[in-house]
């Protein structure tokens, strides 16, 4: 009974986490960002031989990295966002009351007010 009442939550509380884990990506990507400028800083210093070589098959992938975790932030707030803008009971008008289950896709919602039922980011005919 208690795993079954943790995998449901309520959708306001299920897009704040969303939201902090797109952050979480983006805060991700300053840090190789910051790590990536010390490094071309350390670079700038005339060195010579196979420590320049090195720092740039470094500095490679650590841009790699950033792209790839700014891509997923964005992917993961972009969803957040999406997901928001149909959280709306198109019977009732009510805003994100229905409860979302963690590990579902898609995700289907039930009005708590109404009983109205709609998937979460398809248009309704």
């Amino acid at each position: 009974m208690h795993n079954r009442l943790m995998q449901h939550q309520k959708f306001s509380r299920w897009h704040e986490k969303q939201l902090y884990l797109s952050f979480a990506w983006l805060l991700s990507c300053l840090m190789c960002g910051f790590l990536f400028a010390a490094i071309v800083e350390f670079v700038g210093k005339n060195l010579s031989g196979i420590f320049t070589i090195i720092s740039l098959v470094v500095l490679y992938g650590i841009g790699l990295a950033a792209i790839e975790l700014f891509r997923r932030f964005w992917a993961q707030f972009s969803f957040a966002q999406h997901c928001a803008s149909s959280a709306t009971c198109s019977s009732c008008g009510k805003y994100g009351q229905f409860e979302v289950r963690a590990d579902a896709w898609p995700i289907y919602a039930r009005c708590q007010k109404c009983d109205h039922q709609w998937v979460i980011g398809q248009d309704e005919t």
